[in-house]
């Protein structure tokens, strides 16, 4: 309606809505730091307008619509796709990092140093071959060789042992962020089916999407409530009717019930595939130690059924090689030459030549712990390239997500004043119509 109190009400009106933007705003400048907060912007249009007789259509103010959160769900989605890779590989160069730190190459306390320094010994032992301090000297350099090899092993097992450990810790996580996307779903769809948007709840449920996407890559789809509905390789993780925890069988194959699954990118196939890198490098190096010690067996030992001759006992595995213990109870077993001339020392120096002797396989006995070592290096530099491209590219995309949902405090600021000075003069439109109001009631009539 026209006249005083149709303006009146028009003026009301847009003091409300400043009001309500001004208070939108400063809930922005509030929440600048905060971890996922989307901006929010007062949704403003021009409210219904009425036909004047002879005149035509009239205004009636401002209409507040809603609050809305300044987003981008595509740019979300692939902030989400793509910290999945990011996170996987930076788990596996984690655990690839510390296997370099395990076997320590190059290095004077490696096996590669503690090979030579055995050969060596081998070969001080062919120009000696009667010292029994160049026996001791061998027997000592094989057992630090052993020992360092043992070491190793051990350490390897405890780091695959605590990779398993995160893979579990992972699951847990995984299950606990998704119980609480349910919890949020339920409030979501509380205020939703009012006809409002719950902006902050959004948010929150946005943050932990997020925090789901380091540790497995998952599909997300929304219904008309806006309630999240999470997928992993296209098994319901949740919805709104069910929910399924994920889990790990004795195998390594990740479960979503009783069904397994291809293992999405994330944390878990980071380190499911660090898992593999470490048994692969505990074969081969059982492997090495097997030749080693197989070969140097072979040319010591004068008589192949009687295994007191062998340097080495229990070489099955890296784990569980040892000296004999004979020869490392009496160091003089040490057999330097084929015959028992006296100066015959082209045992030992056959023995020290192992080290460059190629083997029926085409490598030699260095080698093939050069080969582990290398592979493991080539296998953390891919990794690490991966993960520099992958934190490249994530740091675009939150930088466009900022861009669209981040808080400019500049901005923020200046809309505070605009809103302020939209207020003032809703405000003095009030002001006014009370004076008219004054003069039509106090002032005319008798």
């Amino acid at each position: 309606m026209s006249g005083i109190f149709g303006t009146l009400n028009t003026a009301t009106k847009g003091l409300l809505a400043q009001q309500t933007a001004l208070h939108t705003a400063s809930h922005n400048i509030s929440n600048a730091n905060t971890d996922g907060f989307s901006r929010q912007r007062v949704q403003m249009q021009a409210d219904l307008s009425y036909t004047l007789a002879g005149v035509g259509q009239l205004g009636t103010g401002v209409k507040m619509e809603s609050v809305v959160r300044m987003v981008d769900d595509y740019v979300n989605k692939q902030i989400r796709n793509e910290n999945s890779a990011y996170e996987q590989y930076n788990v596996k160069s984690q655990t690839l990092d510390q296997l370099e730190i395990i076997l320590n190459e190059p290095s004077t306390t490696g096996i590669n140093f503690n090979l030579n320094e055995m050969f060596n010994a081998w070969q001080e032992l062919s120009k000696n071959p009667e010292s029994l301090s160049a026996k001791t000297i061998v027997v000592e350099k094989s057992k630090a060789l052993v020992e360092t090899i043992n070491h190793i092993s051990n350490q390897i097992e405890s780091l695959k042992a605590e990779t398993n450990g995160q893979i579990d810790k992972n699951i847990l996580d995984f299950n606990s962020t998704v119980e609480k996307i349910d919890a949020l779903n339920k409030q979501i769809f509380n205020i939703s089916v009012k006809g409002e948007v719950p902006n902050d709840l959004l948010d929150q449920r946005d943050l932990l999407l997020k925090d789901l996407s380091s540790i497995a890559q998952v599909d997300i789809n929304y219904d008309q409530y806006g309630r999240a509905k999470i997928n992993l390789d296209g098994k319901v993780v949740l919805d709104a009717k069910e929910y399924n925890k994920i889990g790990i069988n004795s195998d390594g194959k990740i479960l979503i019930g009783s069904d397994i699954i291809t293992e999405p990118s994330g944390k878990i196939k980071g380190y499911l595939e660090s898992i593999k890198v470490l048994v692969d490098v505990e074969n081969q190096l059982d492997g090495f130690v097997n030749s080693m010690a197989t070969n140097v067996n072979k040319l010591h030992n004068t008589d192949p059924h009687n295994t007191d001759n062998d340097i080495f006992a229990d070489f099955d595995s890296a784990k569980t090689i040892k000296i004999n213990p004979a020869i490392d109870k009496n160091n003089s077993l040490i057999v330097p030459g084929y015959t028992a001339e006296k100066g015959d020392g082209d045992r030992a120096l056959d023995i020290s030549k192992l080290r460059n002797k190629i083997l029926s396989d085409g490598s030699t006995i260095p080698s093939k712990y050069n080969d582990i070592v290398t592979r493991v290096g080539i296998s953390k530099q891919q990794s690490d390239n991966i993960v520099s491209n992958q934190e490249v590219l994530l740091n675009q995309l939150i930088l466009k997500r900022e861009s669209t949902s981040g808080v400019s405090i500049d901005e923020e600021v200046t809309n505070v004043l605009k809103y302020q000075k939209a207020y003032e003069a809703n405000a003095r439109v009030i002001s006014v119509l009370n004076d008219m109001l004054d003069v039509l009631i106090n002032r005319t009539g008798v």
